[in-house]
């Protein structure tokens, strides 16, 4: 198949669904993409200034500018369910050698509707049927549930700042690792509580004063605000004692869940459990639920399927059900296919006037076509 016929199979795929074609705005202000996709993603959004002054960032994917759409809609008084789908272009630095850095996503979003685990097994089969319609039969996927992790926080009863703090480190890539592998040290304690007593322009300038006595560089993509507020966090969290060592290994069992799809709920209520841990039934049961509907809406999961407890961060904005499906001799910094629920995505996206959340998926003609190359 050549790209123009990937494009056109899976866009027939989601045309079906009655859903309205659109191909939203290129460029977007810089503030929404940069404060909601995680870091990982935010190193490779392509940002520049307009000629007014303003930073300006070319569309990571769809889902963002859709929204906005849809939130604009939602302002005007329309309500009820609306769907949208699309073929068009999204901007990235490469996440590999080979990637481009402007590519084509085929996709679809799907606002007001009802949040559930069959509605989300619908969206996943739809991706999937894209893909099949793509030439693609011998696929593997990871899913995950970005709402588990701060279940499991919320379980243990730890102090509200150490809980703040464990779930912000879990947007982070190695946040939560890096958290519980040690206590921060006294200078950096001293230097938060410093921060912290400071209003926020001379806290920034404080706190690039104190990397410069250490020549210490800035490197990575967080923003000093960013780090500032971290610093603050983790001495906040300091002070009230910490994480636990019996919390330690409740995170740690969290952590190392990476099983088969039929085995999700035993993985995750097994830690529950052996640990005591109260209030979970409600989140195991939905992700349970959630397997089993796409379990028979598409049986192969069954056993190219799996479920990770640490999946899913990259873009932040997603909050609930996400999965990525990988083919042929792609790794698994580039599936063919992606997507995911935000529920409450973005309430700033339209100017603070609406908020949209739904569900999403996108399927990736280049990854496609080199997914079937790679075993031809």
């Amino acid at each position: 198949m050549t790209p123009e016929q990937i494009v056109e199979a899976a866009s027939a795929v989601f045309a079906q669904t009655g859903a309205r074609p659109v191909d939203p705005a290129y460029v977007l202000a810089s503030d929404i993409p940069l404060e909601l996709s995680g870091e990982a993603v935010r190193a490779r959004l392509c940002v520049f200034t307009d000629h007014r002054g303003n930073e300006m960032v070319m569309r990571p994917d769809l889902t963002l500018p859709v929204a906005g759409m849809e939130a604009d809609r939602l302002a005007s008084g329309r309500n009820g369910p609306e769907a949208y789908t699309y073929a068009a272009r999204a901007f990235r630095l490469p996440a590999s050698p080979d990637d481009p850095m402007e590519f084509t996503q085929v996709g679809f979003e799907r606002f007001g509707r009802e949040s559930s685990p069959d509605e989300d097994a619908d969206a996943f089969a739809l991706v999937e049927a894209a893909v099949a319609a793509c030439g693609i039969d011998d696929w593997r996927m990871v899913m995950g549930d970005l709402s588990v992790f701060p279940a499991f926080v919320d379980a243990l009863g730890l102090h509200g700042v150490t809980a703040s703090l464990l779930k912000r480190a879990f947007r982070q890539e190695g946040g939560v690792a890096e958290l519980l592998a040690g206590a921060p040290s006294a200078p950096e304690v001293d230097l938060a509580h410093q921060l912290s007593a400071s209003a926020p322009e001379a806290a920034a300038l404080a706190f690039l004063d104190a990397l410069r006595e250490r020549s210490i560089p800035m490197i990575g993509t967080r923003s000093v605000t960013e780090i500032i507020e971290g610093l603050k966090a983790k001495a906040a969290a300091a002070d009230a004692g910490g994480v636990p060592e019996d919390a330690r290994k409740v995170l740690g069992a969290l952590a190392g869940v990476n099983c088969s799809a039929p085995e999700t709920a035993e993985a995750l209520s097994g830690i529950a459990r052996a640990h005591g841990l109260r209030g979970l039934d409600s989140v195991i049961e939905r992700v349970t639920r959630r397997v089993e509907a796409i379990i028979d809406a598409v049986p192969r999961v069954a056993e190219a399927g799996r479920f990770r407890s640490g999946f899913g961060r990259r873009f932040t904005y997603y909050d609930g059900f996400v999965f990525e499906t990988y083919a042929g001799g792609l790794g698994e910094r580039q599936p063919i296919a992606t997507g995911g629920r935000y529920d409450g995505l973005i309430a700033g996206l339209s100017g603070g006037r609406a908020r949209a959340s739904g569900i999403g998926g996108v399927v990736r003609p280049d990854r496609v076509i080199r997914a079937r190359e790679s075993v031809a």
